[in-house]
Formats: C-alpha cells, structure tokens, sequence
C-alpha cells in the first residue's frame, strides 16, 4: 500500500493565492510606473494643445509689463538726478537685464510647441491596451524584484522587454512572451514559514512600487491629468487664464502710457 502524502496546512492555498495576487499586483504597478514615463510627452502634448497658445500670450505680457516696470525705474532715476534720459543706454542694460527672461520664453514656446507635434504619433487605443497588456505578463515573468532568484538570461531579457516597451515594439513584446513562457511557473515554498516570509517581502516590494507611482503621478505633467480628462476643468482653466492675460495686458498699456508722458515731461 503506498504512503499517503502529508495533508498540507489549512491556510497554505489561501496564502498561495495571496502570493499569485501580490505577483500580478506588482507587475500592474510596474507596468503602471513604465506607462507614466512612457506617456509623459503625450501628456505634455495634450497640456500643450490645450493651453500653450494661452501660456505663450500671458508669459509674453508679463515679460513686457515687467521690462516697463524696469524701464519706468531707469528714466526717473535719470530725471530725478538732474541728467539727460540716455534712452539708447536704457535700453542696452533693459536687453542685458531680461536676456535671460527672452531665452526662458522661447525655451518655453520650443518646448510646448515640439510636444504639441507628439500628439501625432500616439498610438490607437487598442494598440496601447496591447502593449501594456503584454508588458504585464513579461513584468510578472521577468522584473528582478519577482524573481530574486532569476538566471542571468533571464536578467538580460528583462532588459530587453524594457527596451521594447519604451520602443512601443508589440512584436518584440509577443517574442519575448513567447520564448519566456518556461519563467512563468513560480516555485513553490518548502515551509509555511518561508510562504509567510516571501509573502511580507512582496507586501514590502507592492508599498515601494505604489509610493513610487503615487509620487510620479503628483509631478507636473501627471498632476494636470484630472484636468485635462475634463471638459469643464479645461473651459475653466482656459478662462482663467484669458481674464489673467487681460490683466497682464492692462497693466502693460498702463505702463507704456506712464512711460510716455515721462518722456514728454
């Protein structure tokens, strides 16, 4: 008559679930990091498309405003001393003193406008959901922090994987899917005690990779998403800023008429 295996613990399969699940969470929240870096100048682009002519014409009137301000300073001081208004000379310290504002303008405008052209080459929605969908099963396989024990191989295909999905190369992906099935099985604890011990670790593991996107989703452009996901909060943001521009464009014709009845004086 043949032995009869041991009865295994009555929490073992539920514990064993439990490690499938912080598996296939962890793979989400890695697939989710990879996709906000991945998606950061679509988002800029959508941010562009929706605000970047408005930007532009606020900053633009600000700067001038500003310069005024400064060149309203300059000819009183010289009318204050006693001097003649060296206007060519006024002028030459007024380029010198907002260079660097003109450059961080046009730095501005290059940028918001190259990001706007991102938008042409984002890809479909099906294509995306594809990508991702992949990467997270290769992520589940492959990332070193699921597989502390993973040949070197398998190490270099992980790189792999990341280069595809940065390339958005689906057909890579589907290769690499494909030639790492035999990854896929997990080995199984020898002890209840080191189920409970490699169940902590990926708790552990899960907490890093969640504060670590809660993080990047509160950097500048993934904190304007909400807006951006919403009609409305565009149209508000957009009035906002054109009751702002109004302003700034105010106060600049102000200025230009205070300095010229300065000069007449």
């Amino acid at each position: 008559m043949s032995k009869s295996l041991p009865a295994p613990h009555p929490q073992w399969n539920e514990l064993l679930k439990k490690r499938d699940a912080l598996h296939s969470q962890i793979a989400s929240a890695v697939t989710d990091i990879h996709s906000l870096a991945d998606t950061r100048s679509v988002t800029i682009g959508r941010y562009a498309a929706a605000f970047s002519t408005l930007l532009i014409r606020l900053h633009g009137a600000e700067i001038e405003a500003a310069r005024l301000k400064r060149e309203i300073e300059l000819v009183q001081a010289a009318i204050n001393s006693g001097r003649d208004v060296d206007y060519d000379h006024i002028q030459e310290t007024l380029d010198a003193e907002f260079a660097e504002w003109e450059v961080r303008l046009e730095a501005e405008i290059d940028d918001l406008t190259h990001h706007w052209g991102m938008l042409d080459f984002v890809m479909d929605h099906q294509a995306a959901t594809a990508l991702r969908k992949q990467f997270r099963v290769l992520a589940r396989r492959l990332h070193p922090d699921l597989n502390p024990k993973q040949l070197p191989a398998h190490a270099e295909l992980w790189h792999r994987v990341v280069a595809a999905y940065d390339a958005r190369d689906i057909d890579e992906l589907d290769a690499l899917e494909i030639i790492t099935r035999d990854a896929d099985s997990v080995p199984v604890p020898d002890s209840m005690d080191s189920l409970r011990e490699t169940l902590q670790k990926l708790r552990e593991q899960l907490d890093r990779f969640l504060i670590s996107l809660g993080k990047r989703r509160k950097e500048w452009p993934f904190d304007q998403l909400g807006v951006l996901n919403d009609p409305a909060a565009i149209a508000a943001r957009q009035a906002e800023l054109d009751g702002r521009i109004v302003a700034a464009e105010a106060l600049r014709d102000e200025r230009k008429q205070w300095l010229n009845q300065l000069l007449d004086h």
